[in-house]
């Protein structure tokens, strides 16, 4: 990597670190240029100001979760697939102890409102997460693994919308048992008719 796209990347990765804990509005160039060790006309010479320059962490950011989410999406057994999904997402934020929580849940509460640009990223970012969500989820129940009595489009809204609370409230706490528990919420109301037939008889039996 050539010594210009070392110090831009690390203006991306300074601006990343500080907007994970202080978000968009608290963090300023002097923060950002402080933490890197430049002057501010560095700054400048690869981004006209601190928007574009937060812009440039959210794209990065989404490209890697993205990426994150096809890699522990994916499987031949949907509900297999989710749990590996919960899995490592929770793995990920117990390993910071939950500090700073999910990036795109706090830009949406904070810039949804003041920042289009920012906004329709972090829309995209959402639109994607659920969509990916809703397919394994009808995968999962053309194979009567997953509940049926509502579509696959309103259980991935509910996993999406359950996992961000869950994240929040960790982070609050900063304990694994509200997210956990979230999750654990989601297992039980994904499961298919079906499978609490099969447990019940197996129980009987």
């Amino acid at each position: 990597m050539k010594d210009t796209q070392k110090t831009r990347e690390r203006l991306i990765d300074a601006m990343a670190q500080l907007v994970q804990i202080k978000g968009f509005n608290s963090t300023s160039v002097n923060d950002v240029i402080q933490a890197v060790g430049i002057k501010k006309g560095t700054l400048y010479y690869y981004f006209s100001g601190k928007d574009e320059l937060g812009l440039a962490v959210l794209e990065r950011d989404r490209d890697e979760f993205l990426s994150f989410l096809d890699t522990n999406l994916s499987g031949t057994d949907p509900q297999k697939s989710i749990e590996h999904f919960f899995k490592a997402a929770f793995k990920k934020h117990k390993d910071t102890g939950f500090v700073g929580g999910c990036l795109w849940g706090n830009t949406a509460l904070e810039m949804s409102d003041t920042n289009l640009v920012y906004k329709n990223v972090v829309e995209e970012v959402f639109a994607e997460w659920i969509a990916k969500v809703e397919s394994v989820i009808r995968s999962g129940q053309q194979t009567e693994q997953i509940r049926t009595d509502r579509s696959a489009c309103e259980l991935a809204y509910l996993v999406v919308a359950c996992f961000e609370g869950g994240i929040m409230m960790s982070r609050i706490t900063k304990k694994d048992y509200p997210f956990k528990s979230c999750l654990d919420s989601i297992r039980t109301l994904l499961k298919s008719e079906n499978i609490h037939k099969t447990a019940d008889n197996h129980i009987r039996g």
